[in-house]
């Protein structure tokens, strides 16, 4: 009896470690819990962000990776450990300050690789007595070329007012000019000052037209639209410049499709005559017999749109000026040459037209032009499909139509 009092005295020590043993494994185990859960979001939250993440040790090898840069290349994060940054990109990496360089301050660069551009951020750590870097890449090309596009919209903006107010001041005594040159002719019956004076008003009247040039690139003029073939106004500027072409050597192709818009045939005529006395100086520049330029034209019936396609295999675009051809004034050409404005009014035109135009170009590889063009103005001029046959008939009757609802 007394032993066994003895060893009940003795329990609720021992059921008190036992418990505190418990109570530690399980606080333990619960801190290992948080851990897991705190690590597994970590993890989702690195992996989640789109921005390429990566970090190097001393020896510029990659030691751990987001999912973001390793799905880039089809692989798992695991799979690019032990890999650099060149063997990923293959980028030129001796003109790229903040990758694999030694430095122990932060970094910040803009980099174009593989004709995308990054903002690419370091910021060296110490790990374990050890130099580690963490990269942080951007991907900014969609956010640079929206910055390009409001650059130039900005200084479309800004030319557009002065050449207002510089054709306005031309038009008057344009006006005049025209009108008593008009009243000169009426009163001399002489063959040889009715010539004269037809030389007089047809120079005002050229004048005239650059000054609607001028107004159309301010956007103070509206385009009389109409419903228009497409394909008949790129053939009227390619007729235009069928001399120099065949004295040039160079050979127009076509691949159109029927495609029928509302627009300003004459300022769409122009664009596509900027373009191809473009791509016409361009060839010529390079000396070559076979020169060439393709327009193809796609008409879109799921987003009602037309597509144009302007190419040729000139010299092409350098890179560090491709981003100011549609600047107004900027030329290439020698003084006296070219004003520069032809590209810039053929943006303000198609802008105007609710389009887009771009350029894609690289250096000896020539260079394409694409336009897209709604088929109608804000949804009101919807064209049906049978408008895109050849039934003439039916297209002019739908003119007749649309243009008494004007």
């Amino acid at each position: 009896v007394y032993a066994f009092s003895g060893s009940f005295d003795r329990l609720p020590a021992s059921l008190d470690r036992a418990l505190a043993r418990y109570d530690l494994n399980r606080e333990k185990a619960e801190v290992e819990k948080a851990i897991t859960e705190s690590k597994k979001q970590w993890t989702a939250l690195f992996d989640g962000i789109t921005d390429f993440i990566f970090m190097t040790d001393s020896k510029h090898r990659i030691i751990r990776s987001n999912l973001a840069l390793a799905s880039t290349f089809g692989r798992h994060p695991k799979e690019i450990i032990g890999l650099k940054f060149s063997d990923l990109f293959g980028a030129d990496i001796s003109e790229t300050e903040c990758i694999e360089k030694n430095s122990s301050r932060q970094c910040t660069e803009e980099k174009t690789i593989n004709d995308e551009t990054y903002l690419i951020s370091s910021f060296p750590i110490y790990y374990k007595n050890m130099h580690q870097t963490v990269y942080v890449m951007k991907n900014i090309t969609e956010m640079k070329r929206l910055k390009e596009q409001l650059y130039h919209s900005d200084k479309l903006a800004s030319i557009g007012l002065l050449t207002t107010g510089v054709a306005h001041e031309i038009n008057n005594p344009l006006t005049g000019i025209i009108a008593y040159t008009e009243l000169l002719k009426m009163k001399f019956a002489d063959g040889e000052i009715q010539r004269e004076l037809k030389k007089v008003y047809d120079s005002a009247e050229r004048c005239k037209k650059i000054v609607d040039t001028l107004m159309t690139f301010s956007m103070q003029k509206t385009p009389s639209k109409s419903l228009e073939s497409i394909n008949d106004i790129i053939d009227r500027a390619i007729v235009l410049r069928s001399y120099w072409l065949r004295s040039n050597n160079i050979d127009v192709l076509k691949e159109y499709e029927n495609a029928t818009v509302y627009v300003d045939s004459q300022q769409l005529q122009q664009v596509m005559l900027a373009i191809l006395i473009n791509a016409e100086q361009a060839i010529v520049n390079t000396g070559r017999k076979d020169g060439a330029g393709i327009f193809a034209s796609k008409y879109d019936r799921d987003d009602h749109k037309v597509t144009i396609k302007i190419t040729d295999n000139g010299h092409g675009i350098p890179r560090k000026i491709i981003t100011m051809i549609f600047d107004p004034f900027f030329t290439t050409k020698p003084a006296g040459a070219g004003t520069g404005l032809g590209l810039s009014i053929a943006h303000g035109i198609i802008t105007e037209h609710g389009g887009n135009i771009k350029v894609e170009s690289s250096e000896n590889k020539g260079a394409v032009f694409t336009i897209e063009l709604p088929t109608g103005i804000g949804g009101r001029h919807v064209l049906p499909d049978f408008l895109h046959s050849d039934e003439s008939k039916q297209i002019n009757k739908l003119k007749r139509t649309m243009l008494s609802k004007e």
